[in-house]
């Protein structure tokens, strides 16, 4: 009896899922997470409410537009603001989208995977909590470099060279509560404001949040040089960065998040990779062939979830 488990609950993950599940296979999936989503993230601040990883999406296919159409019609989703390729947006936060796309789906969350191995015709995945999910196929949909530390933990005669061709950059992000509004042209969004700071989002008024609550992304370059850093002094460098375009006497509170493989600097013009028999990586990293973007976003990964899930299912994209 056939049974794909999927590690990373991100859209690739729930989408594959879905799509195996729709076609009568037993699937589940797991993820090292509280909650579903991966960059999908939203946090409460108080009474407000911050997205700060995947802000929106756009639409160029014909495949993902009529998922998209779907879940405006279940008041999921959204026009943000845009009229060539729109940026559409989750009505209650991104992660709010996620809950919706796995509703219906076995998740196993606050699962890390440690190790996989291979034995009488199955795939056993070992967690950190001593748990073991078996099943006859696999799709791998975490960052490339997570995907090769849980197989060199293993004893599998894994084809790691595909994956090791992708390369990322992390990005930090601080979420900020304000003591008032600061309103942000007519949708709340700053793009490269200054040349450290990559993107500035008003969460009330982008609609999401009742009080004055800002996700700010620091660009790549002063992602990479700051990484490593303390969080006080992180902290503290980014209230630096920001506060001729917020004001430090407005801030109320500020946290940190730290994306290490936030952005695919590399690509693979591939829709996913096969490094086993039944055993495949996917993700927003991997563009099908007529994909002309030359960049991951979340549509990518979508795309990437439905030719992983087709390819298991024995069709051909």
């Amino acid at each position: 009896m056939r049974r794909v488990g999927i590690v990373g609950t991100g859209m690739t993950g729930l989408t594959a899922a879905a799509e195996l599940q729709k076609a009568g296979i037993e699937v589940f999936l797991l993820d090292k997470s509280k909650s579903v989503g991966g960059r999908m993230a939203t946090r409460r601040v108080g009474d407000g409410r911050a997205d700060y990883g995947a802000q929106f999406f756009t639409v160029r296919s014909d495949e993902f537009q009529q998922d998209v159409n779907k879940w405006i019609g279940d008041k999921e989703v959204k026009k943000w603001f845009g009229d060539h390729h729109p940026r559409y947006q989750s009505i209650n936060g991104m992660n709010a989208l996620a809950k919706y796309l796995a509703k219906d789906l076995c998740v196993y969350v606050n699962r890390k995977v440690q190790t996989i191995d291979f034995q009488n015709g199955r795939y056993q995945l070992y967690t950190e909590e001593n748990e073991i999910f078996e099943a006859t196929d696999i799709i791998f949909t975490p960052p490339s470099p997570q995907v090769i530390e849980i197989l060199n933990n293993s004893k599998l005669q894994a084809d790691q060279s595909i994956l090791k061709t992708l390369k990322f950059s992390p990005c930090l992000v601080a979420i900020v509560e304000l003591y008032k509004e600061v309103p942000y042209g007519d949708h709340g969004q700053l793009t490269n404001p200054s040349s450290t700071i990559q993107r500035i989002v008003n969460h009330q008024q982008k609609g999401i949040s009742k009080t004055s609550v800002f996700s700010v992304y620091m660009n790549k370059d002063w992602s990479e040089k700051h990484f490593d850093e303390h969080e006080n002094e992180l902290l503290w460098a980014i209230k630096n960065e920001i506060k001729e375009w917020i004001g430090a006497n407005h801030i109320k509170s500020i946290q940190l998040k730290k994306w290490r493989y936030a952005e695919v600097k590399r690509v693979l013009h591939q829709p996913f990779a096969e490094i086993m028999p039944s055993l495949l990586v996917a993700g927003d990293a991997f563009l099908r062939g007529e994909d002309v973007t030359n960049h991951s976003r979340l549509e990518s990964a979508y795309l990437s979830g439905k030719s992983a899930a087709a390819e298991l299912m024995g069709k051909n994209i």
